[in-house]
């Protein structure tokens, strides 16, 4: 079996229940032989109906048809649109996907995606992160340098109060991390960056936007581990719901 890598974003979907949520995949054989046969199935059980399309990797347009695995060239990639349609009310799942003619280990908020659903009208905020290269890694220059990236956010649901925040998950890395809101035009600071142990509250409207920066104060050496060493960044709702989600690799250089 061919061992494959795999990449999904958005990060997160939060939907209403009968609403259907996409996201797109990038599936890699970065090996010497084709991988036959490569499909998308569910990996967590969730009451959702689950569907998958090959895309055009310039345009995003689908492409071929759905539900049909496809053949991956030696270090080529196939691009895919996946599709959940919630049955039912979901409380915030890691969804896993498994992926046919290959094996791709399962990497949290890499080649998952953070899903819920609800009986109502949610938001639902799609966050996108950059770094300094656009490689996904934030480099802290020495044990006790400082790091930065920057969140785009658009909600595609109703208007909410939400609160961001950005944690490391479950590793503990030596590195204490701040955040603010920012101006889109400037991409500065509109606030002090806060602690993450204060969250920053902003009101995204339905088809609003909001940017973030996001600081880290190294306190020792981070490895490089992009499956472990992670910085996450959490939007919930007044209730404390997690309603979108985003995330880069951390390391020492």
């Amino acid at each position: 079996m061919a061992s494959l890598a795999a990449a999904v974003l958005p990060s997160s979907r939060s939907v209403q229940v009968g609403t259907t949520a996409t996201a797109f995949t990038t599936v890699i054989n970065p090996g010497t032989a084709t991988a036959n046969g490569v499909g998308i199935s569910l990996n967590t059980g969730i009451p959702a109906n689950f569907s998958y399309q090959t895309t055009d990797p310039v345009t995003n347009l689908v492409v071929g048809t759905p539900n049909t695995p496809v053949n991956i060239p030696p270090g080529q990639r196939q691009t895919f649109v996946i599709a959940l349609t919630p049955a039912g009310p979901v409380a915030p799942t890691d969804v896993a996907f498994a992926f046919g003619g290959g094996n791709a280990p399962v990497i949290s908020g890499v080649d998952t995606l953070l899903f819920s659903a609800s009986a109502t009208a949610v938001p639902d905020i799609v966050a996108l992160a950059a770094t300094a290269n656009n490689d996904g890694i934030v480099n802290i220059p020495g044990a006790n340098g400082n790091g930065v990236f920057a969140v785009a956010t658009v909600n595609v649901g109703t208007s909410a109060t939400i609160t961001a925040s950005a944690d490391t998950g479950t590793a503990q890395l030596p590195v204490i991390l701040f955040l603010c809101q920012t101006n889109p035009a400037t991409s500065q600071c509109v606030n002090p960056p806060s602690p993450t142990t204060n969250p920053v509250t902003a009101t995204i409207n339905g088809g609003g936007t909001a940017t973030f920066g996001i600081f880290g104060a190294g306190t020792g050496t981070i490895p490089f581990a992009p499956a472990t060493n992670r910085i996450f960044v959490r939007f919930r709702d007044a209730g404390g719901v997690v309603h979108g989600a985003t995330s880069v690799a951390v390391r020492t250089q």
